[in-house]
């Protein structure tokens, strides 16, 4: 039987100069297809700090990013770390204690060749509950129209919505990412998905798990430093987000990736977002006017989980989806 390392969070950018990734099949050059018509405007990196770093994330809303909890600084091997609300992530967050005022928002499109600035970071919460099958999902409040966004302003960013349902296996998918090294991508690319397996979660988590095996194969070799890219999938005729990259499970040969699906947490993004604008709807794939609201006082296509402030550690069992 073939032995499997732990569960590795795959943000190179955010685990630093000491991690090292695991021995397994991997991609480090021409990884996707470049996204030369800017089709998938949605997707951009954040850069903080004084080397300008940071992980992939994807708009949902103009003034709305999403992006895994761990980028910014929230160790999910820690207890100390969980986190279920806004408040206790400003105070978890790491990089945002040390870069609130200097955490932007930049092009996805020509990542990292330049790092235009589109967006600043104004507010943040999180759902961080330990590694997988925990929840590792992080929502900011961003302005588009920020000091430092002169250059930025101009360039078109058209969001793109939550999936509403769970795909059937062995939908065809989009893997859409900006890689750090340009040797693997040149600017924002593409890279073909299948999800050929059950969907899963923890008791606290359901149906928040699909494991993709980077075999080479069905799915891609792994591609690293991609922690908060978004997998999507079509949804009445529109691209739609299913899940972020983020966290992995590796053997000697292959990195299975714990993507972490965002269906279940609608409610939860339109409350923050609430919070934050005073809006109560997000766009919307299938609506008729394109927009639909998400308000715990709605219904929904799926049940929505909420956040239980439980440690879940790496190894804990994974329960199939059954809705």
């Amino acid at each position: 039987m073939k032995k499997l390392l732990g569960i590795v969070v795959l943000g190179l950018l955010w685990c630093g100069p000491t991690f090292s990734e695991p021995p397994v099949l991997k991609c480090t050059e021409n990884c996707g297809t470049v996204d030369v018509n800017n089709e998938f405007s949605f997707q951009a990196r954040l850069s903080m700090g004084p080397d300008q770093s940071g992980c992939n994330v994807t708009f949902i809303e103009e003034d709305i990013i999403l992006t895994a909890a761990h980028c910014l600084g929230i160790e999910l091997n820690k207890k100390k770390h969980l986190c279920c609300d806004a408040e206790t992530t400003k105070k978890k967050a790491i990089d945002w204690k040390h870069h609130k005022n200097q955490m932007y928002v930049v092009d996805g499109r020509h990542y990292p060749k330049k790092k235009i600035i589109v967006a600043k970071v104004l507010d943040i919460s999180a759902r961080a509950t330990g590694q997988s099958p925990g929840y590792d999902i992080l929502i900011a409040h961003v302005d588009r129209n920020c000091t430092r966004c002169n250059k930025g302003k101009d360039l078109k960013i058209a969001p793109i919505p939550i999936a509403n349902l769970l795909p059937p296996k062995n939908t065809k998918a989009l893997h859409v990412v900006a890689p750090g090294n340009v040797k693997q991508g040149k600017g924002r690319i593409y890279i073909d998905h299948l999800l050929k397996t059950k969907i899963k979660g923890g008791k606290n988590t359901p149906c928040s798990i699909q494991i993709i095996k980077h075999d080479g194969k069905s799915n891609p070799p792994m591609l690293f430093d991609a922690s908060g890219s978004p997998v999507i999938f079509k949804e009445c005729g529109n691209y739609v987000v299913h899940g972020l990259h983020g966290r992995g499970q590796g053997d000697e040969r292959y990195m299975y990736e714990h993507l972490q699906l965002l269906q279940t947490q609608k409610r939860w993004i339109q409350s923050e977002i609430y919070k934050w604008t005073g809006r109560t709807d997000m766009i919307d794939s299938c609506s008729k006017s394109g927009r639909r609201s998400f308000m715990p006082d709605q219904k929904f296509d799926i049940p929505q989980s909420g956040c239980v402030k439980k440690f879940i550690r790496g190894g804990s069992s994974l329960k199939t989806c059954k809705l």
